[in-house]
């Protein structure tokens, strides 16, 4: 590694990526621990089932494990993984439905059905999750409890209902409503840089 690039990757994951890299491959378990839930998540809101999350979170991280010699350390591991898990999932969406050949970013919701452009924005949402906590802390309490239960404790709508005492419609449009004030703040943040 040369001294110049630096390591983003969180020091007790990049131990324990060196580790697995010299054969102590139960290093490897302890990333697995740490991150499966997240993938989890994510294989379960685009697949709907959770044998088939199970599934994929499994393949998620054996290709994680078959390409750890690749990663550099340049962004933290949970990025790193997480991108693997939005490709596999965009490249299963894409064998699943030979009919659609223009890139998926491009894409109307309307072709590809809401769960998938559900998905695919919080796939986004997760990449840029500490713009997105750090901007989540600035919302009003009423949208700011159950969007960081949802998004950030991986609770179900059901529990958060439960925990706060809400409706469930009254939960949806919360949440609804707090991520549209977070696209609006990213959208105009995103405008400020391109000045």
């Amino acid at each position: 590694m040369k001294p110049e690039e630096p390591i983003l990757c969180d020091p007790e994951d990049w131990a324990n990526i060196q580790k697995v890299l010299t054969g102590d491959f139960e290093a490897f378990e302890q990333l697995v621990l740490n991150y499966e839930a997240m993938v989890y998540s994510q294989a379960k809101k685009a697949f709907r089932n959770e044998a088939e999350a199970e599934d994929f979170t499994q393949d998620v991280f054996l290709k994680a494990f078959e390409g750890l010699s690749t990663f550099r350390g340049r962004s933290k591991f949970s990025t790193w993984v997480f991108s693997i898990a939005r490709n596999e999932i965009i490249r299963r969406y894409r064998k699943e439905h030979p009919e659609i050949d223009s890139p998926i970013e491009t894409l109307s919701s309307e072709k590809l059905g809401d769960n998938f452009s559900t998905q695919e924005s919080e796939v986004m949402e997760k990449e840029t999750s500490e713009k997105i906590r750090s901007l989540v802390e600035k919302l009003p309490e009423l949208y700011r409890k159950p969007i960081s239960l949802h998004y950030f404790e991986n609770m179900s709508y059901k529990d958060i209902s439960e925990n706060l005492n809400l409706k469930m419609n009254t939960l949806k449009s919360y949440i609804f409503r707090g991520k549209e004030i977070l696209r609006d703040w990213l959208k105009k943040d995103d405008e400020h840089g391109k000045r």
